[in-house]
């Protein structure tokens, strides 16, 4: 990735953190700038002198803490739109998190922290602050705009006033510009507050008829608690107390439309006695605009989530993988008989479903390994249905709705049925009392209004999948969170909050995109889009692994966990092997000099710090002192796997396993290698 043009600012009392921060942060991100100050009121004065991008605050400071350095950050026009990260190790219980966002703070990172996790919420905050610019800007040219057009108008109208000869070709004049701006445009009476003249874009946005809105006010046509809003605020503008009134968002339900939100300005237009005559008013509808702003928010909200759903993923797989291969050591020591057998496969048990959390975890954060191929979505409902139907129960019907013609897309069909899987238990559990759902298909023709609403999908013929029901619906506060991890409106021990989490991930994973529509009380449909495939390909055939689990080959092991190195190397030199362990790739690459001579295996986990498991397997293949590598992990990144797709050539043992797993693995990969070598 190239250099970033970033500037952040440190704000820490001890100066041997800010050392350490500004040198792994330049490490990290190349062209970012890093200034420092050692205290909260010279941090204000150089947040002000230099205009950083992002501000990392420590919370203990002397004199003015991080609390109140916030606050001040915050008050400040100047500085207010800054994301501010607080950085704490004294100060990391709950109540200083909640306290640190009350004071405005936009992120929170305990110390000691991860670089990788520092370096992404500098990313995501980065990237935030952009975003809000951008917007800034855009809100500052549409206002010119407007206040431009309303001050020509104000002005031909001043005008009007002059001569009565002129005043017809001026009144043609206005009529012409007002009708052709897309904008809403509207006068009223200051005195009846009735509409005397309406535009043709406020007809195409409120659904009426000009002669229907004529002569009328607010309450003819909205809503008793909407008009007397709306009349509300010309009384402000019309009685001198406002004069000029903006307001940047106001709700409207139109005929055709829906509900919608205006940026709507409003301004008193004076007879020649100086006394009111007339309110002005122009709306532009920023609804598109607003649902955009906010689907950016939720995606970088979404992606930060997931990066640190991934992260605690990988570090439990690691002690797992431990717990699962200690546990099946004891197994193998016990008589089955004995009761302790008893405890051991409680572990077992209890092990076998933290995995499948940290899958879920996996699955959401877009870290799951796939196995895609082109399939027809009609045949993978189509095979489902039945044991759906067993799921939900008798008191809920269960229909279908498929295209006859074939919707090809590229998948993994196991991954499907979990989503399908989730989506209809989701459905029953939205209806106690029965209902209905249907699964229905259809391939949409590609279209600008079809980009436009999914811009992150390629363009072209889209295969859509939409699960609908008639149950209790949602509110639009519960799906603005709807796939956010353990997030749940379900009682105590009813849910985890992990189900539609998985199936973001999941369809995101796939090149996919979902979208939620629902309202309380009128059920929920959830649409899934996916690129349509032209044709279908031949699945990949899966050599089988060759024989015993036993041999006498030479294995460098690599983990960075001290506990999972101590079980591998345990489990690999009771199958017969010679073991060269290391805990990093640079103790790796000194054990391998001292060996002296190439191994026949390296086994390495994929994330360790320093140098990656990949990095390590280059630097041994280059100098040709491996002749395979096995990697291990229970989380990786783009360094083995593309979108959740292995490369070619890639052995890849997901974690955790079981000893079994790791030796039948093992076994497998060296003697493919063996097999290479003889032809």
């Amino acid at each position: 990735m190239g250099a970033l043009n970033i500037k952040i600012l440190a704000i820490d009392d001890d100066q041997d953190n800010l050392d350490v921060l500004q040198v792994v942060v330049k490490d990290a991100i190349p062209g970012i700038e890093v200034f420092t100050s050692t205290n909260g009121q010279k941090g204000l004065e150089l947040a002000l002198a230099e205009a950083p991008d992002v501000i990392l605050l420590d919370i203990v400071m002397p004199g003015m803490d991080g609390f109140a350095a916030c606050r001040r950050l915050k008050a400040d026009e100047r500085l207010k739109n800054i994301p501010v990260v607080f950085m704490t190790a004294a100060k990391t219980d709950k109540e200083s998190r909640i306290k640190a966002l009350e004071a405005g703070g936009e992120g929170f990172l305990p110390k000691p922290y991860e670089v990788e996790e520092l370096v992404a919420q500098i990313r995501a905050m980065a990237k935030i602050k952009a975003a809000g610019a951008a917007r800034a800007l855009e809100k500052e040219r549409l206002e010119t705009l407007v206040a431009e057009r309303t001050g020509a108008l104000e002005k031909q109208l001043a005008e009007n006033k002059l001569a009565e000869a002129a005043l017809l070709d001026s009144k043609n004049i206005i009529e012409i510009v007002v009708e052709n701006v897309p904008l809403m445009i509207f006068l009223k009476e200051a005195a009846s507050r009735k509409f005397v003249m309406f535009n043709r874009a406020g007809e195409e946005l409120l659904g009426y008829g000009r002669k229907a809105l004529l002569g009328k006010n607010d309450l003819d046509f909205f809503p008793p608690e909407q008009a007397a809003y709306f009349m509300a605020k010309d009384l402000e503008v019309i009685d001198g107390s406002a004069g000029f009134l903006d307001i940047p968002e106001e709700p409207i339900q139109t005929v055709e439309k829906g509900r919608r939100l205006l940026h709507t300005r409003k301004v008193c237009v004076k007879g020649a006695d100086g006394a009111p005559k007339y309110l002005l008013g122009i709306s532009e509808d920023i609804t598109d605009r607003k649902q955009t702003e906010e689907k950016l928010l939720q995606s970088q909200r979404m992606e930060s989530v997931g990066r640190l759903a991934g992260g605690v993923a990988h570090d439990f797989n690691n002690i797992l993988t431990a717990i699962k291969c200690f546990a099946e050591f004891i197994g193998r020591e016990l008589d089955p008989q004995d009761p302790k057998m008893k405890d051991v496969r409680e572990i077992l048990t209890a092990s076998d479903r933290a995995v499948s959390l940290t899958r879920q975890l996996l699955a959401f954060s877009r870290c799951q390994i796939m196995a895609p191929r082109v399939v027809d979505l009609n045949k993978c409902v189509a095979d489902i249905t039945n044991m759906l139907r067993r799921l939900i129960g008798e008191d809920i019907a269960l229909e279908t709705k498929l295209l006859a013609a074939p919707c090809l897309v590229l998948l993994d069909s196991g991954q499907m049925e979990q989503v399908l899987v989730n989506l209809v238990v989701n459905a029953r559990d939205a209806m106690l009392k029965g209902g209905a759902i249907l699964l229905s298909t259809e391939l949409l023709a590609s279209s600008p209004a079809l980009s436009r609403a999914h811009p992150d999908l390629p363009r072209g013929p889209l295969v859509c999948l939409k699960v609908r029901d008639s149950g209790c619906g949602m509110s639009a506060e519960v799906k603005s969170h709807l796939f956010e991890p353990f997030f749940t409106t379900k009682e105590k021990y009813k849910g985890t909050g992990l189900g539609l989490s998985t199936v973001f991930g999941i369809v995101k994973q796939s090149g996919g995109d979902i979208e939620v529509e629902s309202e309380p009380g009128k059920g929920a449909v959830f649409s899934i889009y996916f690129p349509y495939c032209e044709a279908a390909a031949e699945p990949g055939k899966i050599r089988a692994a060759a024989g015993g689990v036993k041999g006498r080959e030479t294995i460098l092991l690599v983990e960075d966990e001290e506990s999972l190195l101590r079980l591998g190397r345990r489990v690999l030199e009771a199958c017969g092997y010679t073991v060269i362990s290391a805990s990093d790739g640079p103790a790796a690459l000194k054990e391998i000099k001292r060996h002296g001579k190439p191994v026949d295996l390296l086994l390495t986990d994929v994330i360790m710090p320093g140098m990656s498991g990949r990095d390590l397997a280059r630097e041994l293949a280059r100098d040709k002192m491996a002749g395979r590598t096995l990697y291990m992990s229970g989380y990786t990144d783009d360094a083995i796997i593309k979108h959740g797709v292995l490369e070619p050539g890639i052995a890849f043992l997901y974690k955790p396993f079981t000893i079994d797993g790791l030796m039948v693995k093992v076994r497998a990969v060296l003697d493919a290698a063996a097999g290479q070598a003889g032809a």
